[in-house]
């Protein structure tokens, strides 16, 4: 049976493994997703032999390691080095890595109409939010500010700026189109909240719980949930495994609904 698996820091609590084997049973693939949790000190010894195994095709990695995996790829997608970061990797003779966060995110906001001149804040400038934030540059999206807690020099497409401390937030929350929250927390402040309007788009990747802390401020705005960039970045690792897109089914959004509660 062919292994997959998602490597990670604390992927005892992903939901990679229900959608996948969810797919493989769909398909008839005979397959198997685990997790495999790892600290940083046995990620090198662990994923050398992962990859030497003739049980194993492919695997997906989260945080902290979408940067770490990139030394171990022998074939690079273009995004994958634009980004600095690999998500899903394809093992055969060679190691190839591609990244899916970016395709993931944008797809999860394809339903919402949000146009290229629509004000768009990024709150956190991690792994995820280094691929959504590419994915927003590489389809045009012109009116996009990031804020973080330290600054950092944001080099991705083209683009060379600095991320905004949260000091400077406070006059750009009130025009805002679309809030991706890409930090595990909530970045914001009771005052700051309420300066949103219910009118813009409130995201975050986070998707466990699914009403997350930072979600939970908003009562009546239009939410994105962790949830869909998930499943949507999952689909085209699905298709680099075997060659299609699989269906996103009811069946399948109901686990993922018991699991997020």
């Amino acid at each position: 049976m062919k292994e997959f698996f998602v490597v990670g820091n604390q992927t005892s609590k992903s939901l990679s493994p229900l959608i996948f084997n969810h797919w493989f049973k769909k398909y008839k693939i005979g397959a198997k997703y685990k997790f495999v949790e790892v600290n940083e000190q046995d990620f090198d010894k662990v994923i050398i032999k992962k990859i030497k195994s003739k049980r194993v095709f492919g695997f997906n990695v989260t945080t902290p390691y979408k940067k770490k995996i990139i030394k171990y790829l022998d074939v690079k997608s273009t995004h994958t080095k634009k980004i600095g970061a690999a998500n899903c990797i394809l093992v055969g003779k060679k190691l190839k890595g591609t990244n899916t966060d970016w395709v993931g995110y944008l797809n999860s906001i394809k339903l919402e109409k949000i146009s290229k001149n629509n004000k768009i804040l990024v709150l956190g400038y991690g792994g995820a939010s280094q691929a959504i934030i590419y994915g927003l540059f590489l389809k045009d999206f012109k009116n996009v500010t990031v804020f973080n807690r330290s600054k950092k020099l944001i080099k991705l497409k083209g683009i060379n700026k600095y991320t905004k401390p949260y000091s400077f937030i406070d006059k750009h929350l009130g025009g805002a189109d679309l809030i991706i929250n890409t930090t595990p927390t909530n970045p914001l402040n009771k005052k700051q909240t309420k300066q949103i309007s219910n009118k813009t788009i409130i995201s975050d990747i986070v998707y466990k719980p699914k009403e997350t802390p930072f979600l939970q401020n908003f009562y009546e705005n239009k939410k994105i949930y962790g949830i869909t960039m998930l499943v949507e970045q999952a689909i085209p690792c699905f298709r680099q495994w075997f060659g299609f897109n699989p269906k996103v089914d009811k069946e399948l959004l109901k686990k993922l609904n018991n699991k997020t509660k």
